[in-house]
């Protein structure tokens, strides 16, 4: 798909405000009661699935993206120690009674979480935004990963607990570094699914 011929600073400016109308847009729409919690993943989705049809009609590739078959070996592996251990972290809290609410879902809303939820996420919070910020010119590799770790934890601010905050900018940096080395968003989407449905499972988040 041939890139939309736009001047480079037009370009950019649209790109920069599209980042803030869904990264921090969708956000603020569930806190403030916009959107209401419970659809907060069905948010996402949707969010997601504007971001890419946007950015490809604007002539990103699916393996510019993230979305790609290449280097999926490498990719698990890459991820794989620190999901083992979040899961055994999360179990651990799980056992201690660490446990702040009692899940409440049902399996469909599973199926939703790892195949769709959780893939969707990981395009917009790492193979969507280090695009865009590639297509900005963000050269340094610490401001990329700052900068995407910011939205996906900010992203986090519907749960109004700075704890949460803390740990998803935490984890953040781990899965960007973890998806830079191979540019292939299969690990780190299995990572999310893996480590949310701990979570949910557990209470500990929801």
């Amino acid at each position: 798909m041939k890139k939309i011929l736009f001047d480079s600073k037009i370009r950019n400016i649209v790109l920069f405000l599209f980042v803030v109308l869904i990264y921090v847009g969708i956000p603020l729409s569930i806190l403030f009661g916009l959107v209401d919690f419970k659809y907060k993943f069905y948010a996402l989705t949707i969010g997601g699935i504007i971001v890419y049809a946007v950015l490809r009609l604007l002539g990103f590739t699916n393996t510019t993206l993230g979305i790609t078959l290449a280097k999926t070996k490498e990719s698990i592996i890459s991820v794989l120690p620190i999901t083992i251990l979040l899961v055994v972290i999360g179990i651990i809290l799980w056992v201690g009674g660490f446990s702040r609410m009692t899940p409440n879902e049902q399996w469909p809303f599973f199926v939703f979480y790892i195949f769709l939820s959780s893939p969707i996420q990981e395009f917009l919070y790492r193979g969507a935004l280090e695009a865009v910020l590639n297509e900005l010119e963000i050269s340094s590799m610490a401001i990329r990963m700052v900068t995407t770790s910011a939205l996906y934890s900010f992203v986090h601010i519907i749960y109004r607990d700075w704890l949460t905050l803390m740990l998803t900018f935490a984890i953040g940096l781990i899965w960007y570094f973890c998806y830079r080395k191979s540019k292939n968003l299969i690990g780190v989407s299995i990572s999310h699914a893996v480590l949310g449905v701990v979570t949910i499972v557990a209470g500990i988040n929801d």
